[in-house]
């Protein structure tokens, strides 16, 4: 199951950043939520290959790799069927995820479990 996670306020950060790419006119975001949509099947029908299609970050925190799109998540602690959520997503433009990025996951994840 893939859920996103839910900061304090009650905003999602994934689903921002998904509503953004679904409503945008450029062929390449649309393209690119194609995508997103392929690897969120393939996560939850079969074993997802290291590191061509997922990479652990750093404290718990991996990130999917749909092209050029990095969509870092977590495990749910204490659900037996698997659970993963969603922190954010972003546009990868360098060789390494930038630390800005892994530090805001760990951050949603933190206002996840407070909420």
């Amino acid at each position: 199951m893939i859920e996103a996670a839910r900061k304090t306020d009650g905003s999602y950060e994934c689903d921002e950043f998904l509503l953004k790419l679904e409503t945008s006119r450029k062929r390449s975001d649309r393209a690119r939520l194609a995508d997103i949509l392929m690897v969120f099947e393939d996560f939850a029908y079969r074993q997802l290959t290291f590191p061509r299609e997922i990479n652990d970050l750093e404290k718990g925190i991996r990130e999917l790799k749909p092209g050029d799109v990095r969509l870092p998540f977590f495990e749910v602690p204490g659900t037996s069927v698997g659970a993963v959520r969603l922190t954010h997503g972003f546009i990868k433009r360098s060789r390494r995820t930038p630390r800005g990025e892994i530090r805001k996951a760990v951050w949603v994840r933190e206002e996840d479990a407070k909420s």
